[in-house]
């Protein structure tokens, strides 16, 4: 079993360029000096972007895992729109590229998760789901994450009204860092993190709907991988029983849900983050195991 306390850190910190359909993408990678065991591919949330996991990233290389965050299109330091997400086709092959560039990186005998945050989680499952995705991976964690919010807060009219939205007007997403953390340092980060998008055209909102359109009238099942979905005891933020509940939906027999003390969204910006990077690391690298049983 992975200890929470560590040596000092012996991680290398990189950023790789990765070009996409003319657009240079940011792929950050923490990787463990000695030999990579097991990696994990994050999808980061709306406003966050990797610079929001510089203590999660060692932590994870500490643990003989390689963590991979791709800053979105329009995202951190990825090029793109900002405040403007592109077609539902454009977002999904800029992961398709990145977690394909992620698995010939680090071969086929380690194992791979996908970890998917609040929107990020309905960014992977999309990504799951999407016929093109053939790029094996071996665990699925969902953390705190509405699944489907979109079509479970809005009736056919307004779904219909929301996937024909053109307009550029902004729509203020109203994320308040108290619901993210209690912890002062990383509130005072989160409010003066200049990269981070706090806000979406209305447009973009019609993209989200398409995403949700792929995992939530799927065209393809999901390979038997074993899927998790974790998250606080309360969240401000969104509904976890409908969230529970979409997650179950698409996963079935094979997903398993986990808690943590703690009422806040952003758990690795809470005092279970430590808890969370071993227990995931873990779940990562005992995947390895049993496939060389």
């Amino acid at each position: 079993m992975i200890e929470t306390k560590r040596p000092p850190q012996n991680t290398r910190r990189e950023i790789a360029a990765l070009p996409v359909d003319g657009t240079e993408l940011a792929l950050h990678l923490w990787r463990p000096r000695g030999q990579v065991k097991g990696a994990v591919f994050y999808f980061h949330g709306l406003q966050s972007h990797a610079g929001w996991l510089w203590e999660v990233g060692p932590q994870f290389a500490d643990n003989d895992v390689a963590f991979y965050v791709l800053d979105r299109r329009g995202s951190g330091i990825s090029g793109g729109d900002r405040q403007d997400l592109p077609d539902v086709d454009t977002v999904v092959r800029d992961y398709l590229t990145a977690v394909a560039h992620v698995r010939r990186e680090i071969g086929d005998a380690v194992p791979l998760s996908l970890f998917g945050h609040c929107l990020g989680g309905s960014f992977m499952a999309a990504l799951m789901h999407h016929p093109e995705f053939t790029t094996r991976y071996d665990a699925a964690i969902f953390c705190s994450a509405w699944l489907g919010r979109l079509h479970a807060t809005l009736d056919e009219e307004q779904r219909r009204a929301l996937a024909a939205e053109t307009s550029l007007e902004l729509w203020d997403a109203g994320l308040k860092s108290e619901d993210f953390t209690d912890e002062v340092r990383h509130r005072h980060f989160i409010d003066h993190d200049d990269l981070a998008v706090r806000a979406l055209t209305h447009r973009s909102r019609g993209v989200l709907l398409g995403l949700e359109e792929l995992y939530v009238r799927p065209r393809k099942p999901l390979p038997p991988v074993p899927a998790a979905y974790v998250s606080g005891a309360r969240d401000p933020i969104i509904d976890l029983d409908d969230a529970r509940v979409a997650f179950r939906r698409m996963t079935g027999a094979n997903g398993a849900l986990l808690q943590y003390p703690t009422d806040k969204h952003y758990l690795f910006y809470t005092d279970v983050r430590s808890r969370l990077v071993d227990w995931a690391s873990t779940f990562t690298l005992i995947q390895g195991v049993d496939r060389d049983v």
